[in-house]
Parts: structure tokens; C-alpha cells; sequence
């Protein structure tokens, strides 16, 4: 993903297009805890996704892009709340901390990363944790798939690996969005 922002800082469309669809899911769930309205959330993704474009050559890293990406749908979210005279979920913009804020932001981005770094998974591997999280123990896995209950414990271990290693980024994203 650096790879992406790095080309889309230089201009790439294409890098742009990608980082439009990878974030764009997420911040829209992210939009409407506030808002009510989809139509008005789209709208605010759309500017933020414009003042994203014209700020490209700010974004050092991925972290840095995610952190001005949320912290502008907020502010837009806000700005747009003043002004609106439609249907809004005023009492999540007024009960809401700075930390709640903060806490939704990285459950939104934790979620997200972490469904992309279980897509990367060998096929196999990805079946094994999916069936795991879905509540599966080790013995329901290996009859529902036919392998050993060796082989499901070895893939869990690898695939945890992997994970591990795929989300250790998470720490500079934090960082980026506390400044």
C-alpha cells in the first residue's frame, strides 16, 4: 500500500482510484454514525475525497494519508451538521468524546485491515481462520474440511504469523491520527 500512495503522490490516477475503493467502505460506515442520510455521506466522502486529490503530495506514508482521511470526514461530517437543516443523529455528534471519536476511527481502520490481511491468505489458511472466528474449534474445523487437527493447529499458527506481521503498521497509524 505504500507503493500506492507513494505513485498517487506523484499523481497517479490509478493509485487514487485504488485508494478511493479500499477506503471509501470504511469511511463511510465511519460518516454515517453520524449522519442519517447515505446521499448527504456520499457527498462528504466525494469532498473529501477531492481535498484528498489536491493534497496528494502531503501524504508521506499510508499512515498519514488514513489519519488527515479521517480527521477530514469528521470535520466535514461537523461542518455539514451545522449547516443541514435535514435529518441528523445530532445526539452521536454531541454525546461523543474526543476519544470515542478516536476509538471508532481505529475500530473501523483495525476492521478493515485486518478483513484485507485475511483476504491475503492462502486459500487454505484464510477457510481455516474464517471458520475459527466463526466460532469453529479445531476438531468442528478438521471434520467440516477432512484435515488433521495437526494440520488445522500448524495453519492457525502460520496464518496468526502472517497476521501479526500484516497489521504491525497499525502502531504508526495511531500515531499519525493523535497528532
Amino acid at each position: 500500500m505504500e507503493e500506492i500512495v507513494r505513485k498517487f503522490q506523484e499523481g497517479d490516477q490509478s493509485s487514487f482510484e485504488k485508494l478511493f475503493w479500499t477506503y471509501f467502505p470504511s469511511g463511510r460506515r465511519f460518516v454515517l454514525t453520524f449522519l442519517i442520510d447515505e446521499e448527504s455521506a456520499d457527498d462528504i466522502l466525494q469532498e473529501v475525497f477531492i481535498q484528498i486529490w489536491n493534497k496528494r503530495k502531503i501524504f508521506s506514508n499510508e499512515a498519514h494519508f488514513k489519519a488527515y482521511f479521517y480527521k477530514s470526514l469528521r470535520n466535514n461530517t461537523v461542518k455539514r451538521i451545522v449547516r443541514s437543516k435535514h435529518p441528523i443523529n445530532l445526539e452521536s455528534i454531541e454525546n461523543k468524546e474526543s476519544e470515542d471519536l478516536f476509538q471508532k476511527i481505529v475500530e473501523i481502520e483495525f476492521n478493515r485491515e485486518v478483513s484485507q490481511a485475511i483476504s491475503r491468505l492462502p486459500e487454505k489458511r484464510r477457510e481455516i481462520i474464517l471458520l475459527s472466528m466463526s466460532g469453529m474449534s479445531a476438531e468442528e474445523i478438521s471434520k467440516a474440511l477432512n484435515i488433521s487437527v495437526n494440520t488445522i493447529k500448524s495453519q492457525k499458527t502460520k496464518a496468526y504469523s502472517t497476521l501479526r506481521n500484516d497489521l504491525k503498521d497499525m502502531n504508526s497509524f495511531v500515531f499519525w491520527i493523535l497528532l
